[in-house]
């Protein structure tokens, strides 16, 4: 795997920490033809306390520790913990569960019916809302989750929106300063796509603005 080698090849030369812009040098130093933009998802990916929902699931593909934002260190359980608490806190995150079943609710009293897509495949959205016979891919931005974390999950659903045709539109759900952040222009390809931006409004619960 190439963020492991890099990686790897960061602490040999005398780094124990280190921040993406030095993995990324390096594995773009080995493999001239990946994208900044993907060796960036990779590292969250590989990441045990990443709050990427993506994050992989298999204990043996987990190495990386994140320090503090930006900085990264090899992971080691008996420094950082059993790697079993980092597992469960990305599937079972009870501010992500809380915002989950507050959209579901909403949605459903509008005359949808939702359920939830518990696999991990990059392209599948949170969500799959059905009304009047039309299929909704409904992704999630997790407003308790860090601004970069946001913007990676943003990315990947605008992404989905654009390549994966199998529904009949989407709604990107997120906070009311992540959509501040767009532009009208971004807006407007979004509509040409069928996926509406839906604010996620905090009061003393989660409400959605359609």
């Amino acid at each position: 795997m190439l963020i492991k080698e890099a990686s790897l090849e960061l602490v040999k030369s005398g780094k124990n920490f280190f921040t993406r812009r030095d993995i990324i040098g390096i594995a773009k130093q080995k493999d001239p033809s990946r994208s900044d933009m993907s060796l960036d998802f990779e590292i969250d990916l590989v990441t045990v306390n990443s709050n990427s929902k993506d994050k992989y699931k298999d204990p043996e593909k987990l190495f990386l520790f994140r320090v503090d934002r930006g900085t990264y260190t090899l992971y080691d359980p008996e420094i950082h913990g059993p790697i079993e608490k980092y597992i469960e806190l990305a599937k079972f995150s009870p501010a992500r569960k809380q915002v989950i079943a507050q959209v579901i609710k909403d949605l459903e009293e509008r005359g949808f019916e939702v359920s939830e897509n518990k696999t991990s495949k990059p392209l599948l959205p949170d969500l799959t809302a059905w009304k009047d016979e039309k299929k909704i891919g409904v992704w999630v931005i997790d407003p308790s989750a860090d601004r970069a974390t946001q913007l990676k999950n943003l990315y990947l659903a605008i992404g989905s929106s654009m390549v994966d045709q199998s529904y009949d539109g989407y709604f990107i759900v997120m906070p009311q300063d992540l959509a501040d952040k767009l532009s009208d222009r971004v807006k407007g390809v979004l509509e040409s796509f069928n996926t509406k931006i839906i604010i996620l409004r905090e009061e003393k619960k989660y409400t959605l603005l359609i």
